[in-house]
């Protein structure tokens, strides 16, 4: 093949040291299929490339060409990288090119906007009170306009601050009022503890959603009909699972809200001999990596699989649903059960394939909806005529597939809730 001795030794692609996290990238791109990046800016192997590729600028000196690269990177490589982690679980060696970018955001993140961190993690109350005054705002000034109108002129607005501006949809949620958690105790044995994530306590159901409850409102009915008594945690108004800050690289913040919800939730729970339900997938998830396993904590697919099964009485409903399992639950193992109880809910499950992430990523499809719309590319051609209400479990993911499908994605506990009474 080569009359080189030395061919092996020379002219090796050059892989600089760039971080501990991705270092051992071969660029092999087994990620690539599943970044919902893919098609319109960058991969995790172009990533990673990339990076390395500015490491070997920084060596060079090359300040002007370095800064240039920066500034594209910026939205190729960061802004529109969902950090949803799924790369991880088709790498041969597990890396996590989201842990990587949210590494990045905590790096390039300046003084200012680390104090306001501080201060939302400090004061979070207050903060989600302001988010659920402005949902409500947004949703009265629709009511005014109209939707069509709304849509022109938040499409107006988006274009006019060059995309400064979060994009506005009809599948906006509508803001709740402060909610009073009041413990439902009939001494009938079975107890959990439920957290109602902020997300949830701040964000209620679109205008077009099928269920207009509040999601711990159906949570509370599904419990309540399989017998269980339920307790929440003290202070709830302040507390969080810190995925909202470590999604945006404030490290510090995320253990500071992780540490204090585990705190109160080892006590309400009597450390781990209550289990403890999470009606957000990604929430559970977030915390699962950061606590010791003795606290049972589940989200709302695997605790109505594993424990609510047999305690309610299922009648199929007559209708085609679809199903969307987010990032999270196909982490933890869960897309076999929440197949198995979609369909033991309704007679026909739609789970389209080659949908991964959904690309909404928090907040981020609010401020990059082409990264959302890209991530569910060929979803809608998936969906069945008569598939009409679909499902997942997480709040802002909802908002993604609901505007891209035209039809309303809500929890899958509304599903079950519906189809089920007392067993």
């Amino acid at each position: 093949i080569n009359d080189n001795p030395h061919a092996h030794l020379e002219n090796l692609k050059p892989m600089p040291a760039v971080h501990e996290i991705i270092d051992r990238c071969i660029e092999c791109g087994f990620c690539e299929p599943v970044c919902p990046s893919r098609t319109i800016t960058s991969t995790p192997r172009q990533r990673i490339a990339l990076q390395r590729h500015m490491a070997r600028l920084k060596h060079s000196r090359d300040d002007e060409l370095m800064k240039k690269f920066w500034e594209h990177y910026t939205y190729f490589g960061e802004e529109t990288c969902a950090a949803d982690g799924l790369c991880a679980t088709v790498c041969p060696v597990a890396i996590d090119t989201g842990k990587f970018t949210k590494s990045l955001r905590g790096e390039r993140s300046s003084p200012r906007a680390r104090k306001v961190a501080s201060w939302v993690a400090t004061n979070y109350g207050s903060s989600m009170a302001a988010v659920r005054r402005g949902l409500k705002l947004v949703d009265a000034v629709r009511g005014v306009l109209g939707e069509k109108l709304m849509t022109q002129l938040a499409e107006s607005f988006r274009e006019m601050s060059g995309g400064r501006i979060p994009l506005w949809n009809k599948w906006m949620p509508k803001g709740l009022p402060q909610a009073t958690f009041t413990p439902t105790v009939k001494g009938k044995g079975r107890k959990v503890v439920y957290f109602p994530s902020c997300v949830v306590r701040s964000m209620g159901p679109a205008r077009d959603d099928p269920d207009q409850r509040a999601l711990y409102e159906a949570t509370l009915s599904v419990l309540n009909k399989a017998g269980y008594d339920v307790v929440y945690p003290e202070g709830m108004s302040e507390l969080c699972c810190g995925l909202t800050f470590e999604s945006k690289g404030f490290f510090e913040q995320a253990d500071k809200k992780a540490a204090e919800l585990e705190r109160e939730l080892r006590r309400v729970s009597g450390n781990g001999e209550i289990p403890v339900l999470f009606d957000t997938s990604p929430c559970l998830y977030a915390m699962r990596c950061k606590i010791e396993p003795d606290l049972r904590i589940y989200e709302p697919v695997e605790f109505i699989h594993d424990h609510l099964m047999d305690k309610l009485r299922f009648t199929k409903l007559d209708k085609s649903v679809a199903i969307h399992v987010t990032c999270s639950s196909v982490k933890m193992g869960l897309a076999g059960k929440f197949k198995a109880l979609a369909e033991a809910c309704a007679e026909k499950v739609v789970a389209p394939r080659n949908i991964h992430c959904c690309g909404f990523a928090g907040d981020r499809g609010f401020n990059f909806p082409e990264l959302n719309e890209a991530a569910l590319d060929g979803l809608t051609e998936q969906l069945p005529p008569e598939v009409t209400w679909g499902f997942s479990n997480s709040r802002t993911c909802e908002i993604g597939l609901s505007g891209n499908t035209g039809i309303p994605y809500q929890s899958i506990v509304y599903l079950v809730d519906k189809c089920t009474v007392a067993g």
